[in-house]
């Protein structure tokens, strides 16, 4: 599967209450409620989802920001796409894929991009599995 239809999947799941129930702890689905942004509270097991499915860190680096109060009040986690050479060039933002930038940018809120920091993956999360398993993904 490429990652355009693994972003397609992952979206639709988004929006599937059934999903949002199962995947999001209960802090997180209010949220995602309240906002009426159905990619709010799925960044770090959709990235993760993505992550594993296209490369792991062959392909990608995983990134994460501490949102400020007035985001989410929870920390926000995308991928940064590694060129040839196996390095981020953080100064090449084309090569972000943020695929639950909408949780902000809906709310006209500028990402950081620059202040990420990143991080590793050693084990499949709990969420991730469940997010690709109900997706229809498969299994990570």
């Amino acid at each position: 599967m490429n990652e355009n239809d693994i972003i397609q999947a992952l979206r639709k799941a988004f929006s599937n209450d059934h999903i949002k129930r199962q995947v999001l702890d209960i802090g997180w689905y209010e949220k995602n409620i309240e906002s009426g942004i159905d990619s709010t509270g799925f960044c770090f097991a959709a990235s993760e989802v993505l992550y594993r499915l296209t490369g792991a860190s062959h392909t990608w680096q995983v990134n994460y920001l501490q949102d400020p109060d007035h985001w989410n009040q929870g920390t926000h986690y995308f991928l940064w796409r590694r060129n040839e050479d196996g390095e981020v060039d953080k100064a090449n933002y084309n090569h972000i894929k943020d695929i639950t930038a909408d949780q902000y940018t809906l709310r006209n809120i500028d990402i950081p991009y620059e202040q990420a920091r990143a991080r590793g993956l050693p084990f499949v999360s709990r969420r991730a599995r469940l997010l690709a398993r109900l997706s229809g993904l498969g299994e990570l």
